[in-house]
């Protein structure tokens, strides 16, 4: 991340920035006095023991009250342990961002305002307080990023922070993940929502699915009757992430293995030597992507139809978020894919299962939400820069809306 030169630096030490996602806790070392970023890491978000997704968390809590003391401090245990790793000498603050339901979790706030209508959070305005308070290891001052709305948090605050968003002009930024965040950029304002994708995107609920690391499959190529993959590491294969299933997905529809309305072909359909990897099973037919003496992978029916629900309901939020800004989508500029997970993603295979329109140009910027975080830690004056944005972006509830549902089942196919 480049910091602008304008910035005034006024702290000293050594700071530890967040971004508290429902997948993944990822965190900066940051040097305070000229806010730059001396080392980053991440862990999985112990709180997918409880669920892939927040509304699968917020049921747990709904459900179990006492659970909520659970989940806050399965975080704060991981910040903890990246706190150790990162700044074992001490910090002299902190600044996390995360979406609204990872932000009440984090300060121990009940769920009931977002788990029924109108999904409105226990609080909107940032919030200072001794980082003990909540579990972490040490008596630093704790900076907790303001929120837009029920479902849109810290996490869009702190990545239109670090994007600049608010003199941008017909620009989107996509978090694109499990709790899906959309903000469009139109004549100095900023319209935010967010779309509930599920875990598909991250690999999750997928039969071979699994997290990108060693062993996954990233990338896909097809190239004729041949299937190139790019794995993680040394092979073999042992899964898929979100980003290979991606990548297969799209080049099968090119190929024509998979119709466009998201069913795998039988054999007999399909004229190319690609159809000796199809498997003909009940309930829908599988695609074998790799097959060794260690076992295969393989993308099957219900794989499919996971990521078309996906991708379905970003791009239902995203024309939505559009008809209310007034804007057509040949109008949009740039794409910004903010998080780890967009990073690896290409456009061509986003186009191609029908997420974005071909004229977009597309960029991936990274995490941001831990860019934005960085900016805020060190800087006072971006910190109240992040607290104006959250106050004056318009948030677009999508939750119960009877044009989602039908923008919703409009972009199911390819």
């Amino acid at each position: 991340m480049k910091t602008s030169h304008r910035i005034q630096y006024k702290k000293k030490g050594l700071g530890v920035a967040f971004d508290v996602g429902t997948t993944t806790i990822a965190a900066a070392a940051v040097n305070m006095s000229d806010g730059s970023v001396v080392k980053a890491a991440s862990l999985p978000n112990p709180q997918a023991e409880w669920g892939a997704d927040v509304l699968s968390r917020i049921q747990v809590v709904r459900d179990s009250p006492g659970r909520l003391r659970e989940l806050a401090a399965s975080a704060a245990g991981a910040m903890n342990a990246l706190m150790r790793e990162l700044a074992p000498g001490g910090v002299t603050e902190i600044a996390a961002a995360g979406n609204p339901v990872m932000e009440h979790i984090l300060l121990n706030i009940p769920l009931d305002a977002l788990s029924r209508p109108p999904y409105r959070p226990s609080f909107k305005k940032g919030r200072t307080l001794c980082a003990s308070e909540i579990g972490l290891e040490t008596d630093a001052l704790l900076y907790v990023f303001p929120l837009i709305g029920g479902f849109v948090g810290g996490d869009a605050v702190a990545a239109a922070l670090a994007l600049g968003l608010a003199g941008k002009e017909c620009v989107l930024a996509v978090d694109i993940g499990t709790n899906s965040e959309i903000m469009l950029a139109i004549e100095g304002a900023i319209y935010a929502a967010s779309a509930a994708a599920g875990p598909a995107f991250e690999g999750g609920e997928i039969r071979f699915g699994m997290t990108a690391r060693k062993g996954a499959i990233r990338g896909v190529r097809f190239d004729g009757d041949r299937v190139t993959l790019d794995v993680i590491g040394p092979p073999p294969a042992k899964g898929i992430c979100g980003s290979g299933l991606i990548d297969a997905v799209a080049g099968l529809v090119k190929a024509g293995v998979i119709d466009s309305t998201g069913r795998i072909k039988d054999r007999s359909e399909v004229t190319t030597n690609l159809s000796a990897r199809i498997r003909e099973e009940k309930g829908g037919n599988s695609f074998v992507l790799y097959r060794g003496a260690s076992g295969e992978v393989s993308l099957c029916q219900e794989d499919i139809r996971a990521l078309q629900t996906a991708k379905s309901a970003m791009k239902a939020g995203i024309t939505l978020l559009l008809k209310k800004a007034g804007v057509e989508a040949g109008s949009i500029k740039k794409v910004f894919v903010a998080g780890a997970f967009g990073s690896s993603l290409k456009k061509d295979g986003l186009t191609a299962i029908g997420l974005f329109d071909p004229r977009w140009e597309v960029e991936a910027v990274g995490d941001a939400a831990l860019d934005g975080a960085v900016l805020a830690l060190a800087s006072d004056e971006k910190r109240k820069e992040a607290e104006g944005l959250a106050e004056a972006a318009k948030y677009v509830s999508l939750s119960g809306s009877a044009r989602f549902q039908d923008e919703f089942m409009r972009g199911m196919n390819f």
